[in-house]
């Protein structure tokens, strides 16, 4: 494989940055450049403020050059996905590894495993482990996320530049919440599953953050909050899809139908004052799957109930998984005909 500088690839690391002070940006900057085996003249760190007045001083970014550290400021605030899009297109690195600003990594080995994998295998997406605290009988206590299991978000992934040019997958304008969904997605389906490298090795700690986007204090549940977004993300994630002929989009949009039905039927929407907001949902859905019926007569429902069985985050939503089926049965019945 040739990379841009001949022999050697060329890692960068993109971090989107907003309220983090300087000493949580630290920890992570030090977690970089504590790694050990690693050629630091190969590895570029990208910091990107998504418009906010936490900045980071000269002073702060000059201790870390050993890094070749920049910082970029957005012109406005985009949300974190369009942050770390300025981060890609402002570097040029073979492989690009996202790590958001109050993360770290989890050892002093982690780059050189990247390395490792990349130089030997060329894998075009790389997935590994990530080690988050969770509570545990009145205890915090390390648990570890593999594969499959943090495929939603950015956290242990690398990406080959060459194949987001190539399919010119980018973050999308107008998505600010799932805009992790949106790109995985992108990214996976336009790809054949053996060049996905999943790899069991913890690369990331993830710091789960009280006051995020996803956990600060709320009147309704974070999803209902940001239901628009998540009923309209898949539409902007099936068009993508099929502009690449991609041979997930059928199932995708299938199983993500279904995922958006059994939201609006769980106790999600469970408040008086929601039930228009609810009932209008639905009936967009309704619309939805009316506009593309072709697609759902190519699953049966007996293929539909296998491609839901796995999504075993998603069957949690409701205690009778039998009963999801009942009614998803009565709804893909009644929309198809």
């Amino acid at each position: 494989m040739l990379y841009s500088n001949g022999e050697k690839m060329i890692l960068d690391i993109i971090i989107p940055q907003y309220k983090e002070k300087e000493e949580e940006v630290k920890i992570l900057l030090d977690s970089i450049a504590s790694q050990k085996d690693v050629d630091f003249n190969l590895i570029y760190v990208t910091i990107v403020n998504d418009k906010s007045d936490v900045l980071l001083t000269d002073e702060f970014i000059s201790k870390y050059s050993l890094l070749h550290t920049k910082f970029l400021i957005n012109d406005k605030n985009t949300g974190p996905g369009l942050a770390r899009q300025k981060g890609i297109d402002n570097t040029l690195g073979d492989y690009i590894m996202f790590v958001d600003s109050d993360d770290y990594l989890e050892n002093d080995y982690v780059l050189k495993t990247i390395f490792d994998v990349c130089e030997k295998r060329h894998p075009l997406y790389i997935v590994s482990n990530i080690v988050t605290k969770t509570l545990r009988d009145d205890k915090l206590v390390n648990v570890v996320r593999k594969g499959l299991d943090t495929m939603p978000w950015m956290h242990g992934k690398v990406y080959l530049r060459k194949h987001l040019e190539d399919n010119n997958i980018r973050f999308h304008d107008v998505i600010r919440e799932l805009e992790d969904s949106y790109f995985t997605n992108c990214v996976i389906g336009t790809m054949n599953p053996k060049d996905i490298c999943y790899l069991n090795y913890n690369t990331i700690f993830w710091t789960v953050n009280p006051i995020s986007i996803t956990r600060k204090p709320r009147k309704y549940p974070y999803l209902v909050d940001i239901f628009d977004e998540y009923f309209i993300t898949p539409e902007y994630i099936y068009e993508f899809l099929c502009r690449h002929k991609s041979q997930m989009r059928f199932t995708f949009y299938v199983t993500s139908v279904i995922g958006r039905y059994i939201l609006l039927n769980c106790n999600l929407f469970d408040f008086i004052e929601l039930n228009e907001k609810r009932n209008n949902y639905k009936a967009k859905l309704d619309e939805l799957i009316k506009k593309r019926k072709n697609l759902f007569r190519l699953f049966t429902v007996e293929q539909l109930k296998t491609i839901y069985k796995n999504e075993e985050r998603a069957l949690a939503l409701r205690n009778n998984i039998e009963k999801i089926y009942v009614d998803f049965d009565l709804f893909y019945t009644k929309v198809i005909e």
